[in-house]
């Protein structure tokens, strides 16, 4: 446990230095993803997908930074495994005892911070730029943190299939791709997933609708199941890498 903490504290450090050497990266980025979401809109409007009272931009873009943060956290674990595959660090890993789930999932708690941060500051600016009104209180917080945790388990997931066949990365980037979507817009077919149910409920509670028992309910069982099926995943990966004598190779 000593040795995770050391992890975080060391990540956490890391993170907040190539932020401090490279700034303008991150203020590019938040340019790139606004700009992105006023042409995004600009599209909506042309097609009459947006209504002239403002609700269905709010909705369009609590949707939008939901989407950006599940596709950062679910690429998270397998880009990171990619990155220790290359340097040969994975063996390192393996021998400390602690397991290569605990070490990923504590890395990509070190780095959410940044992932937070953003989120934070384009909601706040984007929100004040297209006057959204927006309702915060306690219960936010258990939905964006089941809406976080599905996508770390669907994350390990991810990186459980990297961590075995490696050369994935175009098929990865396509399933990114459908996340996206899903997140931002509520297809029914897709209603009762977890990380597409965690989206809805947070967006109608910041929007100031009410959310029904059975819709936390069902959201807090889909989580646990995505979780656990996501650590279950990668240690069984784990466990037949290391068998196959595949840690070591890109």
């Amino acid at each position: 446990m000593s040795r995770l903490r050391h992890l975080l504290w060391a990540e956490l450090m890391r993170s907040w230095l190539e932020q401090v050497r490279y700034p303008l990266q991150f203020v590019l980025g938040l340019v790139l993803i606004g700009l992105i979401f006023y042409l995004l809109t600009g599209f909506a409007r042309v097609a009459g997908a947006l209504d002239a009272s403002g609700a269905q931009t709010a909705k369009l873009l609590v949707g939008y930074l939901l989407g950006l943060l599940a596709v950062g956290i679910i690429g998270a674990p397998a880009a990171q495994v990619g990155r220790e595959a290359k340097a040969g660090t994975l063996e390192n890993m393996v021998l400390s005892g602690q397991g290569l789930t605990a070490f990923f999932v504590v890395q990509v708690l070190a780095r959410f911070w940044l992932n937070l941060l953003q989120f934070g500051l384009l909601f706040l600016v984007l929100g004040a730029i297209f006057k959204a009104n927006f309702v915060f209180g306690w219960p936010l917080l258990p939905a964006f943190f089941l809406f976080i945790l599905t996508s770390l388990g669907l994350g390990l997931m991810a990186g459980a299939v990297i961590l075995l066949f490696k050369e994935v990365s175009q098929v990865f980037t396509l399933a990114q791709l459908l996340v996206f979507p899903a997140v931002i817009v509520e297809l029914p077919q897709l209603q009762w997933f977890p990380l597409t149910l965690g989206a809805s409920v947070f967006r109608k509670l910041i929007l100031g609708a009410s959310v029904a028992p059975l819709e936390w309910a069902i959201l807090l069982l889909g989580t646990v199941a995505v979780y656990s099926l996501g650590v279950y995943f990668f240690q069984s990966a784990d466990l037949l890498a290391r068998k196959k004598g595949l840690l070591g190779h890109e």
